[in-house]
């Protein structure tokens, strides 16, 4: 202690312990409810694209959108999001998405999912099958004010390709 300063009582300590505690618990339950916005959002992007609403899927994307795992042939950014998002609605007429689990801390939600759809239009250059699939996937969103900036995604393409018949099992 400064022999400038004067010590504090016990209870000026108390109410010093106090106010630090609030603090904490304020700044948890900020954060908290962050990570239930940025979830909220991301179960916004999963019914747009359960919908088919291209629209309001890209209106949940940020102009600066970095996808750091982009489908090859697709351009960067929001419009590789965009043209990704239509060209399996377009070719998976029934493509369901089901949200397994979510994982959300600050501005980064995981979803684990479950992908399915049968194939009713062209899909990478394969004409319609009439063929199901179902898939497991993990996405990582960034959500920051309301958008995603950034994803990262991890999918089975291979036992995809299996079931629409493109590769022997």
């Amino acid at each position: 202690m400064s022999i400038l300063e004067p010590e504090k009582s016990e209870d000026q300590k108390q109410d010093q312990l106090r106010v630090a505690r609030q603090h904490l618990i304020d700044s948890e339950i900020k954060e908290r409810n962050m990570s239930e916005q940025n979830r909220l959002v991301f179960e916004k992007i999963m019914a747009a694209l359960n919908a088919k609403d291209l629209n309001a899927m890209e209106a949940l994307i940020d102009d600066d959108f970095v996808d750091n795992d982009a489908m090859p042939g697709m351009p960067p950014g929001k419009a590789g999001m965009v043209g990704m998002m239509q060209m399996f609605v377009s070719a998976f007429s029934d493509l369901h998405v089901v949200v397994d689990q979510y994982v959300s801390e600050g501005d980064l939600v995981v979803g684990i999912m479950t992908t399915s759809g049968t194939q009713s239009g062209e899909f990478m250059g394969m004409p319609p099958s009439g063929k199901k699939f179902s898939v497991r996937e993990i996405h990582v969103a960034k959500i920051v004010n309301g958008k995603m900036i950034e994803h990262w995604g991890l999918g089975n393409d291979m036992s995809m390709m299996q079931q629409l018949g493109a590769i022997p099992e």
